[in-house]
This record gives structure tokens, sequence and C-alpha cells, in this order.
């Protein structure tokens, strides 16, 4: 989808203090193979709920965008993990703490990908709107044990806390939403899904590598699937890139979803052919993966450290479980308060 009038008018973050995985490696937390394999320095430990933290990075983004907070016309709040509280509408609690009491705040929970499905969902009630209007987007966990291991969970994949948001606009902004596109194979929602329902949650930590190792068909249908899990990225990135009139030449930076240095190497070569030092992996490597957030704190990062600058055009890629991928192609056209 090409995007005629749609901004991005703020930014925010609200991240809490790096843990080192060497030291998580020495305490027996964090598997030494593992770490010496990921090449991941740190991850972001925090203490706040994640709605908490939310409400924290979306009043942040409205800040930073000098728009008033009754342009606001809706919150899009995205998660991949517990919010705190079980049968809890954490989304009307950051819209509540963060723009008003007045404000329709909805859920998006596709996994991983929510953060960058719930910009497109925005995009799109915006395009509808004739008169000034802005539309906020959030993303917030906390991997907190029992419930979770963020060091072992899943192979190549190291959990970091925090919270994300973004403020859209249908007039102004630091940076133009070019395009969005997403792609879709719902067969391939079995990988993460296991071999068993329960009635309730379990008793032990969430284990996703034991689930993609009971996938039916053993290893030979696992990497059948990631095939088509990449085709589907790849999909998605094309489109965004035809869709935003940008050939990846063009593209300053990309901003992936944030994992060890053997995913890492599979995502740039085979699906989106930007070398290392044009990604967000310095970023991620020291924060891990923030749920639903890695899209919008890369680009957070890379902008307020000057890694990205005006008439830059960045490359978002997303994806999440189920299996969906959202890309967009934004061009920054100002310098933004961060």
């Amino acid at each position: 989808m090409y995007w005629e009038n749609t901004h991005i008018a703020g930014l925010g973050v609200d991240l809490p203090r790096p843990h080192s995985t060497a030291q998580a490696v020495t305490d027996g937390r964090y598997d030494a193979v593992e770490h010496e394999a990921n090449g991941i320095e740190s991850v972001l430990v925090g203490d706040d709920p994640a709605p908490v933290m939310a409400a924290r990075a979306g009043a942040a983004a409205l800040a930073a965008s000098g728009r008033p907070a009754d342009e606001c016309a809706l919150v899009l709040h995205a998660s991949l993990w517990f919010q705190g509280v079980d049968m809890f509408p954490a989304a009307s609690y950051v819209a509540r703490h963060a723009v008003g009491d007045r404000v329709p705040a909805f859920e998006v929970l596709q996994q991983c990908n929510g953060g960058m499905g719930a910009l497109e969902l925005a995009a799109t009630q915006l395009s509808t709107r004739t008169t000034p209007t802005t539309a906020l987007i959030t993303t917030g966990d906390r991997f907190a044990a029992p419930g979770i291991d963020r060091w072992r969970s899943e192979d190549g994949i190291l959990y970091g806390d925090g919270a994300t948001a973004l403020l859209l606009s249908n007039d102004r902004g630091f940076a133009r939403l070019l395009s969005t596109a997403t792609a879709t194979d719902n067969s391939l929602e079995q990988v993460v899904r296991g071999p068993d329902w329960h009635d309730a949650p379990g008793s032990r930590p969430v284990a996703i590598s034991e689930r993609i190792a009971a996938f039916p068909g053993g290893m030979r249908a696992v990497r059948a699937a990631a095939g088509r899990l990449g085709a589907t990225v790849r999909e998605s990135v094309d489109q965004a890139l035809v869709d935003g009139k940008t050939d990846i030449s063009e593209i300053a930076h990309a901003v992936v979803p944030a994992s060890g240095r053997a995913k890492l190497q599979w995502q740039l070569h085979q699906l989106i052919g930007v070398p290392e030092d044009r990604t967000s992996w310095a970023f991620g490597r020291t924060a891990g993966h923030i749920g639903a957030g890695d899209q919008f704190a890369g680009l957070h990062h890379a902008l307020a450290t000057g890694v990205v600058g005006v008439g830059d055009k960045v490359l978002l890629v997303g994806g999440g479980a189920g299996f969906t991928a959202t890309c967009a192609v934004v061009e920054v056209v100002g310098t933004p308060a961060l």
C-alpha cells in the first residue's frame, strides 16, 4: 500500500537497563554455546509492568511530536507476552495515561509483528480522516519468570523488556510513511503451537524451541516451513519497496527483528539483501528482542545516534509467528525531537 499523506510525528521509548549476557552465562542462566553463537552482548531487564512502560513511551512520543492529545483518535497497543494482570484491557490503560480517557483503544495480538501490523492498521484508519488527526501505536513487554525464561525459551532469541511508541499523523511529521505491505501464510501457525492444547497457562516456562522440535514431519518439515516463512517475509519486503517506489539500493538503513547472529545472517542474505552495517544489529545485540517493539525502538535508536538523517530512507522489517510479515518504507524529511 502506498500512503499519500501519512507521517511519523513522534517516537518514544521506555527501555530499562541492559543486563550482560556474559554475566548470565557465569550465573548459569544462559548457555555458553548459545552465547558464543548468538553474539548478543546484553538484554534489557526491567521491573515495571509492560503497560506502565508503554504508557510512558506513548506520552514521550506525544510530547516529542508537539501535537495536542485531543487530535489523537486511536490507540493501538501490541504485545507478545503477559501484560501484568489476567483478562485486563492493557490498551485502555495505555490510552488513559498517554493521551486521555476518551480515545478508543484496542490491542493488536500479532505476536512479534504486532507493532508493524498496528502501523498499517493505523495508517488505514487515518486515511479516512479529513481533519488533522493522529493515532498512537505502542508496544510493551516484560518477560518475567516463572512464565517465561528470557535466556532459554527459544534458541537464537533472547527476550528484552521495554516499550516503544510511534505517533502517526495524516498531515505532517518528521518522516513520511511511504508504504506498508503485509504477507501471510497461516499454515505456519502450527510451527510454534506445539502438539497439545491446554485449559490454562502451564506451570513451566514457555518453551518455543520444544514446540518447534515437535512439529509434524521432523526437521525436514521444519526446514520446509522455514522456506515458506522466508518467502513470506521476502514477499512483504518486495511489495513494500515496490509500493514505496524505492529500490533496495536506496535504503540507507534496515531495522530488522533482533535475534542471534545465525538468524540475522539468514535474514540479511536470503530475505532482505542489505549488508550488516546498514542494519539495526548493533542496537539489537545490546537490547535483545523487545517483543513487538524491535522496529520502533530500532528506528528511534538510528535517529537518536545519527545513523540516519534527513533524506534517508529506512526499511522496517517485521514478522511474527502465525506467520505474518509487515514491512514499511519510511523517508526522513526532518529532524525529530527525541
